[in-house]
């Protein structure tokens, strides 16, 4: 498919063509009006001449009305009366220049030719009474005796002509008959050429004149329009090609004129936009410049978070290991407060059977004698408890030191979870508070168990001393004749130790009590900080979660900031490309 392409015209060329094509097209549009006018000015001249022509004749006729009159009461082309009445039509045809003059009247039978003013030898003429044929308006307008005058009518024979119609009246004013009068066209056209060349002579000039003065007027506007569009094109051009320092001159107080300060306008502003896109741009890159030192220290603070996270999922990893082991230890704890129940509970007994053996003895003193070997085997049996005693003892304190290790594993791990609790900040505080309730705890656990190795170590002492005293009364008992008296003294020791004993067994019972009251709130403690380890590891995913995203965040920053970059240096560019008037203010 082939383009077409738009021609170009001069604006020059457009402007002379705008002003002098409706110049040219008014003066044909005066000629024509000028031509028509002077037709139609001959025209009506002409029907009025010949109107009142008709009007002259036809009165000149009225005074033969006798004539007239006799000629229709004979209606013979031989009388006299005819021949009359025709000459003086064809005087009149002649006279008045007209192509044909004729009477005609109205009868019962219709309208008739009376008298035709043609030649004499004229074949064609119309004869007395040949019928009359005419537009039935204007027969009408005739026969209420109007005088009726027609525009220009072809007729076949005699060509474009026109006819004045007037009643001939007598003197009375009876209408006798009727006058017509034919003029040819050509007359007419004779006497529009007339008139329009009177007209030319005198329009053409007034026309060449107007025309001359339009055209000088029309050259020193268009001059001017000219000049003030070369101006605005060179202006507009400069622009385009990146110069705003042009200034356009207001060369006319017109809309070009405006158009000229438009473009000064548009110049400034256009500088104040480039200013400011170079000023955005500098901008624009050292905020890229920020961001790229902002995204690079979020990524190294992501990063250390991490690491940080890291360590604390690690650190409540092995809290959480360590809680476990709290955990065992406390379980065995309780079974050995089970067992160290057990063995205060056969101290009481043991109590119990060192009063009633001494109220016995007491009671039985007078008889030792009689039964020594009862004793010496009593004896024997308490020296087989002593140890019993001993044993458990031993074991009680070493079940002590078990419980002594594990409160400082537990003072341990509470140090360890405060340690932890403050490495983590604001969301450990509850998981410190738990910390320093097991630090308390395990204090007052090992105050605890420090009075109940003191009351062992006091107890063993008096097994022992017991132990002793019970060999002494393996002797008294072989020698009870001799040493009945320290018998019995001894026996008041026995009771004064059984005594001491059975208060030691309900101060051990005692503290077992206490002991086993604490040992639910320390599982309970040890529980909390289980769970307290589980929500640090799950916060900790949680949180390295987010240092992820925030690094993926600050990836994303640096793309930004890198777009950045290059969007400000694509400004700088463009705004580059164009020259800027700056100012005194603008460089500092």
């Amino acid at each position: 498919m082939k383009h077409t392409r738009n021609k170009r015209m001069d604006l020059r060329l457009k402007l002379y063509s705008i002003i002098l094509v409706p110049l040219l097209a008014m003066g044909g549009l005066i000629l024509w009006a000028t031509n028509y006018s002077s037709e139609n000015s001959s025209l009506m001249t002409m029907q009025h001449n010949n109107q009142k022509l008709a009007v002259n004749i036809a009165s000149e006729m009225g005074k033969e009305s006798a004539l007239i009159n006799s000629l229709y009461s004979s209606g013979l082309e031989e009388s006299s009366e005819y021949k009359t009445l025709r000459e003086q039509l064809v005087k009149a045809r002649i006279q008045s220049g007209a192509l044909y003059v004729y009477m005609y009247n109205k009868t019962p039978n219709g309208w008739v030719y009376t008298v035709d003013g043609a030649d004499w030898d004229d074949p064609e003429y119309s004869p007395y009474g040949t019928a009359f044929e005419l537009n039935s308006q204007t027969l009408e307008r005739l026969a209420s005796g109007e005088v009726v005058t027609t525009g220009l009518v072809e007729d076949p024979v005699w060509g474009l002509l026109m006819s004045s119609f007037t009643p001939i009246q007598d003197s009375q004013g009876t209408i006798i008959g009727y006058l017509g009068m034919d003029q040819s066209a050509a007359e007419v056209e004779g006497v529009s050429a007339l008139t329009l060349n009177n007209t030319y002579g005198k329009v053409i000039p007034i026309f060449a004149v107007v025309l001359i003065l339009s055209f000088i007027i029309m050259l020193l506007v268009v001059r001017g329009i000219l000049r003030q569009v070369s101006d605005i094109k060179s202006s507009l051009e400069q622009v385009s090609s990146g110069n705003l320092r042009v200034v356009s001159t207001q060369m006319t107080n017109d809309q070009l004129g405006d158009i000229s300060n438009l473009i000064n306008t548009m110049v400034v502003q256009l500088t104040n936009i480039m200013k400011g896109i170079q000023q955005g741009s500098a901008t624009l890159q050292q905020s890229s410049k920020n961001i790229a030192k902002t995204s690079l220290t979020n990524q190294r603070q992501s990063e250390e978070l991490s690491r940080a996270i890291e360590e604390i999922a690690i650190g409540s990893m092995k809290q959480a290991e360590e809680t476990e082991h709290s955990v065992q230890h406390s379980e065995n704890l309780g079974s050995i407060m089970n067992e160290v129940g057990s063995y205060v509970e056969q101290f009481t007994r043991t109590s119990d059977q060192l009063s009633a053996l001494q109220i016995q003895v007491t009671r039985q003193h007078e008889v030792l004698l009689e039964k020594g070997r009862e004793n010496a085997k009593l004896v024997e049996d308490q020296q087989a408890i002593s140890k019993s005693l001993t044993t458990r003892s031993e074991l009680a304190s070493s079940i002590s030191g078990q419980i002594h290790n594990i409160l400082k594993q537990t003072q341990i791990l509470s140090l360890n979870a405060s340690i932890e609790a403050a490495r983590v900040g604001e969301a450990g505080k509850g998981f410190g508070v738990v910390a320093n309730e097991m630090g308390h705890l395990a204090q007052e656990s090992e105050r605890s168990i420090q009075e109940i190795d003191e009351i062992l170590s006091s107890f063993v002492q008096e097994i022992h001393h017991m132990g002793t005293h019970l060999d002494s009364n393996m002797l008294a008992a072989r020698e009870q004749e001799e040493q009945i008296a320290e018998c019995l003294e001894s026996f008041k020791q026995v009771s004064l130790l059984s005594s001491e004993v059975h208060e030691l067994a309900q101060r051990l019972e005692n503290r077992t009590i206490h002991m086993q009251s604490i040992r639910p709130e320390v599982e309970q403690h040890l529980s909390y900080i289980a769970s307290a380890t589980e929500e640090t590891s799950a916060m900790s995913e949680e949180v390295s979660a987010s240092a992820e995203e925030q690094q993926r965040s600050a990836n994303e920053l640096s793309d930004i900031s890198g777009e950045l970059t290059l969007l400000a240096d694509n400004l700088k560019s463009y705004s580059d490309q164009f020259q800027i008037a700056f100012q005194k203010s603008d460089s500092h």
